[in-house]
């Protein structure tokens, strides 16, 4: 290719990969203002749905419940669905090839989260518009393809949704690039860029939105507040704990009733009961934090604020109400931190405390809960636009994250996919090699022995061929054991049985690299038998063989992620 030929590819590839984010982006940001705006419109349908302690408040919330129960629970039938999906998948499609993103999945999961939000139920928004996007990028994918890679194709869908939901653009990519990418590349920034202005563009010129949050500017002196922020990050770190823990232990609970109809219809029951009586933690739960901002609730009612909302998502989330978890945590932050604020007052601190603390906290238990720190101290830094903010909320979030990924896990999406047997604390390259195969190795073939023959037999043979090992293996080729060339010397006159290797070392057509690895860690000698699932000898390879392979991925890896 000629300097001029470069020249014009270069040119083209930077105009489809501005059209590919801007459309990515417009898309994204339609999707993720209409599933916010939209769920709030038809929660505010709800007749008396602000009514306290109201038997009619109660039935009538029951009723719009139970109907959006059996309606998610007849669009997963319908679809045959075993699961939702949410961002966990998202982040999986994100680093593994072999996990292709179901894009139809993606949007029929989006659905059953908006009908769950549109009536009230104690679900997020962020995680099934952060899907969402995704699965808006995976069907722009299909229609414009391009050199881009599909997992980028993700983050861009996942920095639009987040960019428009905050009308955050920078905490946009700085999210999708250290929730999902998992690295930072140069290759991936310019569509993630495109992407997050353009929603944020669109959220603004199209739909008018702002920061979701009221947020008022305070002046504050540091050393004055750090013994706070210290408290808020130690509690938040053992509140997002206990919302994540809790959340699993319920969903495995009701996993286990295999009675899915009865557990929805419990859910929507609970539901109905807790916020009835705390009216509070119904739907999305923007309006209630921006109370939370301006210290309007008691002590003792914030108290019971922070308790209900706990139980009423992790009996909604866990019992088949499906929707995000973002948004809770971001809501329990909120709730602990205003409490800690209001404490602080009551010792003499300015009342300017609360709206601080209450910013700190919804930073602090959201980075635990979704594994994004820094994105989440920049949203702080966006939504705020204070220096100030942000420096106190990144002291509180680094405290929380390293507590609650040491005594839990890097995110709630982490620990849904190490039940589901993918490790991403590993990283990408571990991944990979627990998906390759050993038979997707160059297996030698071998010459092998009966088990009649002499150890003097197998000695000729093994000079002849320049080897040091032999296999032995009986009618059907199934291996019965390993003859090494000096075990063999010191039997000549024996058949090969006894100079078989005590415990050898075996490999499996169906043993992941990662496994082969370990194998060879621990093995001496010439080259490892490879056996099928029936125990017949295949071949074999040796430590430079397994090693070339996981050498193999490791490069690719980082030449991705090097550029």
């Amino acid at each position: 290719m000629n300097k001029n030929e470069a020249r014009d590819s270069l040119w083209i590839s930077l105009l489809l990969i501005v059209i590919v984010g801007m459309v990515i982006g417009t898309l994204g940001g339609i999707a993720a203002n209409g599933f916010v705006i939209g769920a709030k419109f038809f929660f505010e349908l709800i007749p008396v749905s602000g009514e306290a302690r109201d038997p009619l408040s109660f039935g009538i919330h029951w009723a719009v419940l139970v109907g959006a129960a059996l309606l998610i629970l007849s669009l997963k039938r319908w679809a045959k669905l075993p699961r939702w999906h949410g961002p966990a998948d998202t982040i999986l499609s994100a680093q593994l090839s072999t996990e292709p993103f179901q894009t139809k999945t993606g949007f029929l999961s989006t659905t059953a989260a908006f009908i769950s939000a549109s009536a009230g139920a104690s679900v997020g928004q962020y995680g099934p518009v952060l899907h969402f996007g995704a699965s808006v990028a995976s069907g722009v994918r299909k229609l414009i393809p391009t050199r881009i890679s599909s997992e980028v194709y993700l983050a861009a869908g996942v920095a639009a949704a987040i960019s428009a939901g905050f009308n955050a653009p920078i905490a946009g990519v700085i999210f999708a690039s250290e929730a999902v990418l998992r690295h930072f590349s140069v290759r991936a920034l310019a569509p993630l860029a495109v992407a997050s202005i353009t929603a944020a563009a669109v959220t603004n010129l199209l739909f008018n939105r702002g920061s979701p949050y009221e947020i008022m500017p305070v002046d504050f002196l540091m050393h004055e507040t750090i013994p706070l922020l210290l408290i808020v990050a130690l509690a938040s770190a053992g509140t997002a704990i206990v919302f994540m823990s809790s959340l699993l232990k319920v969903v495995a609970w009701s996993g286990r009733q295999g009675n899915e109809l009865a557990i929805i219809l419990l859910s929507a029951t609970l539901m109905a009961v807790i916020g009835t009586l705390v009216p509070e933690v119904f739907g999305l739960g923007s309006d209630t934090i921006n109370l939370f901002f301006a210290n309007a609730f008691l002590l003792d009612y914030l108290m019971i604020i922070l308790i209900a909302k706990l139980c009423a998502s992790v009996l909604c989330l866990g019992m088949g109400l499906f929707g995000g978890v973002f948004s809770p945590a971001i809501f329990l932050g909120a709730c602990l931190g205003s409490i800690v604020g209001v404490v602080a007052t009551y010792l003499g601190y300015d009342p300017s405390i609360v709206p601080l603390m209450t910013v700190v906290g919804m930073a602090c238990v959201a980075s635990s809960v979704v594994g994004a720190p820094i994105a989440i101290v920049l949203i702080v830094f966006e939504l705020t636009q204070s220096y100030q903010y942000a420096v106190a909320a990144i002291f509180s979030v680094a405290i929380c994250s390293l507590i609650s990924t040491r005594l839990y896990g890097y995110s709630y999406f982490d620990r849904q996919l190490l039940l589901r047997g993918f490790n991403l604390k590993l990283g990408r390259e571990y991944l990979i090699l627990d998906q390759l195969k050993v038979d997707g190795l160059d297996i030698r073939p071998v010459e092998s022995f009966s088990a009649d023959a002499l150890c003097s037999e197998i000695v000729t043979s093994l000079r002849d061929l320049g080897n040091t090992e032999a296999y032995v293996t009986d009618h059907e080729q199934k291996l019965l054991g390993v003859v090494s060339l000096t075990n063999a010397l010191r039997y000549p006159n024996e058949q090969a049985a006894a100079a078989f290797i005590e415990a050898p070392s075996i490999l499996e057509l169906k043993f992941s690299l990662r496994d082969a690895m370990e194998v060879a860690r621990s093995f001496i000698g010439e080259a490892i038998p490879v056996l099928d699932e029936r125990g017949v000898l295949c071949g074999c390879l040796s430590e430079g063989d397994i090693l070339g392979g996981v050498l193999s991925v490791q490069e690719e890896v980082k030449s991705y992620e090097r550029n």
